[in-house]
């Protein structure tokens, strides 16, 4: 240890002393988050059960009332085990003090990082529902507000040191991806682990959850033990021969609680790589548990994954939603300074050519256009019946196309909401990996001033021809088209608009055979589109 390193532990505050100042922390909430829950407390006819089920939407509302509950029965030496049990408890009027006190930041001005450790929570928690749900029925109050506050000392942490969740990226996605031995501030270390331990003490955060840490800490040999067994998944007879022989460790392994531990284990894997052996971990631990093979396992994460993207989707603008890196080839990881969905690299691509059947990295800036991509995209995208299970692959397959395929730096598609009747901007792909567009709402494409968009396959808009439609464009349309070239393309459907396809092309318009492939594109898009909801009403 150098002598800068040695100074720099002998000044580190205490585990106490940490704990103590993360306590301290206030975590903000949007407004229109806490409006929506003061609103839902004015409601005499809300359940206790209905006004639980809506906090548990508000990570930070729900962890702020559990800790509040924690304390009030902490004299009592009693346990808070749900949300429902800690309304109940504190009463509507004190519910509407806590989250009347709670500091006000809009979604767009929180930190980056903060904001994913709440949205890695929140897809725990939708691994939990899928994967353990049924099983635990009678439970399931338990386990969803463990599952959703299990990081919560994380979310504390990464709110007031932002830098640590940078250096978490930067450990797990760069080119030296977990080699060597992680820095100790690192999250996920043996140090930050006690400090979650002490603080979800210090909180009195619900049983499972300090038992969760204290398995973690304590239990390691017992899980050691557990997950060499898992990995036997394809002789599933031999694993329950083996469990069956140690009563100590199935009894262990049972325990309830336990799944909250798989559920995040896969959420914070998949949030760097579906294929790392942290998450092959977590998913073989998780075969184990529900006596399934990993294949099953394995399908139902993703398959959750995808459920909590799209529950998540147009709430969280900017934000790197696992899911996504579904439709890329085994191996391929994203690059740890983007959040983007198509910005990806393969393992040592600094250091050796893209192997055969895997994505190359997509470089900065304007990508090269890739003609053979392009065609497999369109070839996809014309299928019948649809080959896509949900739509966020549907749309990753065009922006593909686009992005890789066509060369072009940034595009977005909005669908028309039928609920909302709004066109709201669903998928992006920028350059610049600044995503906060999703979740837009452009207006009312279907109204009767809208008909100079459906009045041809595609308006190519200069700065010129912007000013000349300013009258028509949305406000919110002129302030994303930012005065620079670009292409709307209307989907369409028997003249019925159900989306818009915008490119920005660049400092100038696409021309020639470029702007043939791009009215290709929209057309492969809207087919597939109108395919895709054939298909659902099946």
């Amino acid at each position: 240890m150098r002598p800068d390193q040695a100074q720099q532990t002998a000044n580190a505050p205490s585990i106490g002393q940490m704990s103590r100042i993360l306590s301290a922390v206030r975590l903000p909430i949007d407004q229109q988050q806490r409006d929506r829950l003061i609103k839902r407390l004015d409601d005499n006819m809300l359940s206790f059960t209905e006004l639980s089920n809506s906090i548990l939407q508000v990570p930070v509302a729900a962890l702020t009332i559990c800790r509040a509950a924690g304390e009030a029965v902490r004299r009592r030496d009693g346990d808070v085990l749900n949300l429902e049990q800690a309304c109940n408890l504190l009463g509507t009027q004190r519910i509407g003090q806590l989250l009347r006190e709670l500091p006000l930041q809009p979604l767009a001005e929180q930190p980056l990082g903060f904001r994913q450790m709440l949205s890695i929570s929140e897809h725990a928690l939708t691994q939990a529902r899928g994967l353990f749900g049924q099983r635990m029925a009678r439970l399931w109050q338990e386990l969803a507000l463990a599952c959703l506050l299990f990081m919560s000392p994380s979310w504390v942490l990464v709110y007031r040191h932002p830098e640590l969740f940078r250096e978490w990226e930067a450990w797990h996605l760069g080119a030296n991806a977990g080699k060597g031995r992680p820095p100790t501030q690192l999250l996920g270390s043996e140090q930050l682990l006690k400090l979650s331990q002490q603080l979800v003490e210090d909180w009195n955060l619900p049983l499972w959850i300090r038992q969760g840490y204290r398995s973690l800490i304590d239990s390691r040999r017992l899980m050691v033990k557990a997950l060499h067994i898992a990995r036997d998944s394809e002789h599933p007879h031999d694993q329950q021969m083996a469990l069956d022989a140690d009563t100590r460790l199935l009894r262990w392994l049972t325990r309830p609680d336990n799944s909250l531990l798989m559920a995040n284990g896969i959420a914070v894997g998949a949030h760097h790589d579906w294929y790392a052996q942290h998450t092959l971990r977590w998913q073989q631990f998780t075969a184990l548990y529900l006596g399934c093979s990993l294949a099953e396992a394995q399908t139902a994460s993703h398959q959750h994954a995808v459920s909590s993207a799209q529950d998540n989707h147009s709430a969280q603008p900017g934000l790197w939603l696992p899911a996504q890196a579904l439709l890329w080839p085994p191996n391929t990881c994203r690059q740890p300074t983007s959040f983007g969905p198509l910005t990806a690299r393969t393992p040592a691509a600094s250091k050796a050519p893209a192997r055969k059947g895997t994505a190359k990295p997509v470089a900065a800036g304007t990508p090269g256009a890739d003609a053979a991509l392009w065609r497999r995209q369109c070839i996809l995208l014309e299928q019948v019946p649809s080959p896509f299970k949900d739509l966020p692959s549907l749309l990753n397959s065009g922006l593909l196309a686009l992005h890789q395929g066509l060369g072009i730096p940034a595009c977005w598609v909005a669908l028309y909401n039928g609920r909302k009747q709004q066109l709201v901007i669903t998928a992006a792909q920028h350059t610049d990996n600044d995503r906060r567009c999703l979740g837009a709402e452009l207006g009312n494409a279907r109204q009767n001033n809208w008909d100079w968009l459906r009045s041809s396959p595609c308006l190519d808009l200069d700065p010129q021809a912007q000013q000349q439609l300013s009258n028509r464009l949305p406000a919110s349309l002129k302030t994303l088209l930012a005065n620079q070239p670009a292409h709307l393309l209307p989907l369409l459907s028997n003249d019925r608009l159900i989306g818009l396809l915008v490119v920005h092309s660049g400092g100038r318009l696409l021309s020639g055979k470029r702007l043939q492939a791009l009215h290709k594109t929209a057309a492969c898009l809207s087919q597939a589109l109108v395919t895709f909801s054939s298909k659902r009403q099946a």
